[in-house]
């Protein structure tokens, strides 16, 4: 669908546009960060929304397409590690399912489960 082809393609170059970590545009990007937020905030207002998934808790049964599954340190329980695309609902009913990549609790090493039995 045309609105979800430029909802995503929107996201995408927003992702591009800002800081790692952050929702504030890199300095070389601020002045046409500004026409973007304007298209964003059009679309809007007209009943687009662009949902992100990227660090949200993952659970399964969620309308969410998952491309691969990463085991990943330092966490204890499934979350979402990078959307591939956005999911785009239009006027609250979904139009794109989100892609995403989950991150899954590492499993433990042979030498850390001996050293629990112990």
């Amino acid at each position: 669908m045309f609105l979800a082809e430029v909802g995503t393609g929107l996201w995408r170059l927003r992702q591009k546009m800002l800081q790692p970590g952050t929702d504030r545009p890199l300095e070389e990007m601020r002045r046409v960060y500004r026409h973007l937020e304007s298209t964003w905030d059009a679309l809007t207002e007209a009943g687009v929304q662009i949902q992100d998934h990227t660090d949200e808790p993952f659970h399964f049964g969620r309308s969410i397409k998952v491309i691969s599954y990463q085991p990943t340190m330092g966490i204890t329980r499934e979350k979402v590690l990078e959307t591939i695309r956005p999911t785009v609902y239009f006027r609250g009913t979904p139009i794109q399912m989100g892609e995403v990549i989950v991150g899954i609790p590492e499993p433990p090493s042979e030498s850390a489960e001996r050293l629990s039995r112990q």
